[in-house]
């Protein structure tokens, strides 16, 4: 599993384990989200934490829980219509006979000094999730119990919008290869080494099964199968999967049953399992817009399916009993009642795909409806399944997925779930390769193995890629097979049709894309006309000396385009440089009227990445570009003599500039640096500011050594204190103050007002502060 932290620009961290998960850690995030695919595991993770927190004195490895008083597990789906945590936790998890009253409840949890840690499970199938007025909003949104811890299970495509950008978030990423074997090992062969390896070998392959078995669901069921079964099993879709599995509900209780059973009965038995329209609807329904209700009556349902239907499936394991509080008592005689789902949110997604594909056929359906009313990014696998089941569903879904924004890549696997219609297959790819193809670091690898098969697909049908969007993904361009890897560990190899490349990469996480890697990446790709890096983490070779290009990708004249504050909002200003194979040297590309650069250099920086840093104020210089800002965060070393450059920590230096800000950030200055630097600046005719962040100045500055020329200017010099005004780290603030000139000292600056203010600051109170 990765964590994220808050903040919508944090890179994801792998945990290695459960008791990672950063549960009332001071300092963390009060909301946490577990998110991942159906079958991934979610609420079976919440009922592990739940076990581990009622025994956390008997183990060790549970610290994260032992801050915790309190832990109240609520399974959402079970709350439609209860109006409260308080009388949710009074109906659901206290016996009827207990002297606790829900006015008991509500007083322990208001309480701030008990902590509590509230652990809300299945937030995708909370009937209640899109009413505005809800007790998970509520807390959610910190109106209610902000005290309180929350962990909240949901699929990834149903992450509540209270939480956005402010909650810690927990993916779950599947069984890798080492968590199949041992699952295999321990539970299903009992140690057999032979049993073992013909499973696993099995799964890994075929491609579409060990994407199939990243889901731990799905591969527990597959394992077990193949076991009993004692035979390679081996599936090209995921539709062909589920239908196999939902048989092998049917096949194993009829096998049992097999001496037993009279005509009649295994004529019925084939029949319940062939034609299940009622139960078809009643899935879709359940599914159908915005009120899912997952849960039936048992009353109900068993007369709606037909007594010996409901029996049949409730004995197989399809349809699931569960008893819970009745809602109604005391009004109603009976204070628990049963109500029945699908064994899980999958099965209904796939029952649900038969009624969809007849309300497809239907003349009175409008199908752009249906798509309005079942939403492809929280039911994909109802798209998926219809498109397996049924060749004309296929080329209507995938057709109206095209057209439905940011539905593209579920328009690839519904595709892809056509395994026996080439032609239709191949007519499908050329159509979405035609626009941009885009692989995405938080895809599912599911997601991002079928996106890599597709454009594999045009590539060896020698279809045309118009554009392939690697975004927060890419790892690097290995030479020697020829492949781009990704993060994943996916490869992409022999990419010939592909035309237009974007690798965008905008968190720190470093890396570099070496002489011989960018040469060969843009050979591997022999149809690239371009190439777009953006990234400020990715660094490419400074030039590329003109006798290493080959003569063939001179000819071509791909455009190379190199974008080093691209990212998603662009939070820093400068150009784009495009690298000439002329004379193998970066320019920039499309100059712009009022064109402006921002550049940090910092002493953590990497020797290239400071060198890029240089090469950009040099050719800034010599295009006329106006540097906006220039920060030496702790690179500042000193001021040449001459006052004509500023020397670095790491010995490189930096002429005079045409920049409007320079800013030096946590760098010590006495009295003799603060002058030269001020000469210095005072050689820069376009300066108008300098500002000091963190740093220990000099209280006071001889004014007459100050040049007369920044007074003149109007230079406006800043400082910036972090001013700690209490005990709690929480408690600080940023203090401005100016320099006067005239004075040589630092009077107070409002910031709110952007004024000084008559108090002068002398150096004793400047000492003491």
């Amino acid at each position: 599993m990765n964590y994220k932290p808050v903040g919508k620009d944090e890179p994801w961290q792998k945990l290695n384990s459960h008791h990672e998960i950063p549960i009332g850690t001071i300092g963390q995030s009060r909301i946490n989200i577990i998110e991942g695919d159906a079958g991934y595991g979610k609420s079976m993770l919440s009922l592990r934490l739940m076990h581990d927190w009622c025994t956390r004195d008997q183990v060790d490895q549970c610290s994260q829980l032992s801050n915790i008083d309190i832990l109240i597990h609520l399974n959402l789906r079970q709350l439609g219509g209860v109006a409260s945590i308080y009388e949710a936790i009074f109906k659901c998890l206290l016996p009827l006979d207990s002297s606790i009253k829900e006015s008991d409840v509500k007083q322990l949890l208001q309480n701030e000094d008990i902590r509590t840690l509230l652990l809300f499970d299945a937030y995708d199938e909370y009937p209640d999730k899109d009413k505005e007025d809800n007790f998970v909003s509520h807390i959610l949104q910190g109106k209610l119990l902000q005290h309180a811890k929350v962990l909240l299970t949901t699929r990834s495509s149903c992450i509540p919008e209270e939480c956005d950008g402010l909650a810690g978030r927990i993916k779950l990423t599947g069984f890798d290869e080492r968590a199949r074997e041992d699952y295999v090992r321990k539970v299903v062969t009992g140690g057999d080494e032979e049993a073992t390896q013909k499973i696993l070998t099995q799964v890994n392959t075929s491609a579409t099964l060990a994407d199939i078995c990243q889901a731990p669901l799905l591969f527990v069921i597959y394992a077990h199968s193949a076991h009993e079964a004692k035979m390679d099993i081996d599936f090209r879709s995921v539709t062909e999967f589920f239908g196999y599995m939902v048989n092998c509900f049917h096949y194993h209780v009829r096998n049992k049953a097999q001496t037993k059973a009279a005509p009649e009965e295994q004529a019925q038995f084939q029949e319940f399992k062939d034609n299940h329209d009622t139960l078809d609807r009643l899935a879709y329904e359940a599914l159908y817009a915005e009120n899912q209700q997952l849960t039936w009556d048992k009353d109900i349902c068993a007369s709606t399916l037909g007594e010996e239907f409901y029996k049949r499936h409730t004995d197989i394991g399809i349809l699931v009993e569960e008893e819970v509080i009745n809602r109604n008592f005391p009004s109603q005689p009976d204070p628990y009642k049963t109500e029945v789902r699908l064994f899980h949110k999958l099965a209904c997604e796939w029952f649900a795909a038969h009624h969809f594909i007849k309300r497809l056929r239907s003349p009175s359906s409008l199908p752009g409806n249906l798509l309005d009313l079942m939403d492809p990014s929280e039911l994909q696998h109802v798209y998926r399944f219809a498109c397996g089941l049924d060749p004309k569903a296929a080329r209507q879904v995938v057709d109206l997925l095209k057209q439905k924004e940011d539905c593209s890549s579920l328009a690839v696997l519904c595709a892809l779930e056509q395994t026996d219609k080439a032609g239709d297959v191949l007519d499908i790819v050329c159509d979405l390769v035609s626009r941009d193809v885009i692989i995405r670091g938080e895809d599912s690898r599911l997601l991002q193995r079928t996106t890599i098969e597709l454009v594999q697909r045009a590539c060896q049908d020698e279809i045309p890629i118009s554009c392939l969007r690697l975004e927060r993904c890419f790892t690097k361009f290995d030479v020697t097979s020829s492949c781009i890897i990704l993060e994943s560990d996916f490869r992409l190899a022999n990419l010939k049709t592909l035309q237009v490349l974007h690798i965008q990469e905008w968190y720190y996480t470093g890396g570099e894309i070496t002489r011989d890697e960018l040469l060969g990446l843009l050979q591997t790709c022999e149809g690239l006309t371009e190439l777009w890096v953006h990234s400020n983490s990715i660094l490419l070779p400074l030039s590329i000396p003109p006798e290493m290009i080959p003569p063939s990708l001179k000819r071509r004249n791909i455009n190379i385009l190199y974008d080093r504050r691209g990212g998603p909002l662009r939070l820093r200003e400068g150009p784009v440089y495009r690298l000439s194979f002329e004379h193998g040297q970066w320019e920039i590309h499309n100059l712009r009227a009022n064109q402006s650069l921002f550049v940090e250099i910092d002493q953590g920086q990497s020797q290239l990445d400071q060198e890029w840093c240089l090469q950009e104020l040099k050719m800034a210089a010599e295009a006329g570009v106006t540097i906006s800002t220039l920060i030496l965060g702790g690179s500042f070393n000193t001021v040449a003599d001459n006052s004509q450059s500023i020397i670095l920590t790491s010995g490189r230096t930096i002429p005079v500039l045409q920049a409007l800000q320079l800013q030096i950030w946590e760098t010590d200055i006495n009295q003799e640096m603060f002058i030269r630097i001020l000469s210095y600046v005072n050689e820069c005719p376009q300066m108008t500011t300098l500002l000091f962040k963190g740093s220990q100045l000099p209280d006071v500055v001889d004014p007459k050594q100050i040049p007369y020329q920044l007074k003149q200017r109007g230079l406006e010099v800043y400082r910036e204190d972090d001013v700690l005004l209490g005990f709690r780290e929480d408690d600080v603030h940023l203090g401005f103050r100016v320099l006067d000139l005239e004075s040589g000292r630092w009077k107070d600056w409002d910031v709110e007002t952007d004024s000084e203010t008559d108090s002068e600051t002398n150096s004793e109170t400047d000492s003491e502060g």
